[in-house]
């Protein structure tokens, strides 16, 4: 059997389409070149050499997908081009920032791991110190031999108050366990220096 020939209004409604079509790219491209000042629908219809109720048409599809914004004034009704260009990033600029944040997350990460190493580290020499050190509970007064003395608190919370009166020294730790270390050690008068500007 030969196909049905097309019927005159199937062949009507293709080219309404396709002329529905070009009407609107030419409206898109006149209002892009209008910018923020828009155009008057009537003008558009004058230079698109088409009646008015097409342009309408057309206006109203655009500003369904928000791509348009009409404004009605005492001389008829503005039109104009939303512009989305700013909504976007270059595609090359993109690229540049997505691998900067990819360097930015490998370094943290790598940073991440060091700081798990040191953490470990310190733990280890906490329990070696510990294990090397002999605990001493509720001793007599001890004389040490020495013009230094280093205190370290066991427990990582650390130490709680310091009370110096100038001739006695108080220490107390947020939980039991204190290492006392006599040995005289070579003050570094910078460091020294940083620690009191820091108290200030």
């Amino acid at each position: 059997m030969l196909a049905a020939e097309p019927t005159k209004l199937a062949i009507w409604t293709r080219g309404a389409i396709v002329k529905l079509v070009d009407l609107a790219r030419e409206s898109i491209r006149i209002l892009k070149e209008c910018g923020d000042e828009g155009i008057r629908s009537d003008v558009l219809a004058e230079r698109l050499n088409s009646p008015k109720r097409r342009v309408y048409d057309v206006i109203a599809v655009l500003k369904a997908l928000d791509l348009v914004k009409t404004k009605r004034r005492f001389d008829g009704t503005t039109v104009t081009w939303i512009d989305r260009s700013w909504d976007f990033v270059p595609r090359d600029q993109f690229e540049s920032l997505r691998m900067t944040l990819d360097g930015v997350t490998s370094e943290r990460n790598d940073l991440q791991v060091q700081v798990a190493e040191l953490k470990e580290q310190i733990r280890m020499i906490k329990s070696r110190l510990r294990q090397e050190v002999p605990v001493t509970e509720g001793s007599a007064k001890t004389e040490f031999n020495t013009t230094m003395l280093t205190v370290r608190a066991v427990s990582r919370r650390g130490l709680k108050r310091v009370t110096d009166s100038g001739v006695e020294v108080v220490i107390e730790s947020y939980e039991p366990g204190l290492i006392v270390d006599p040995t005289v050690k070579q003050v570094d008068e910078t460091q020294a220096l940083l620690r009191s500007l820091q108290r200030l």
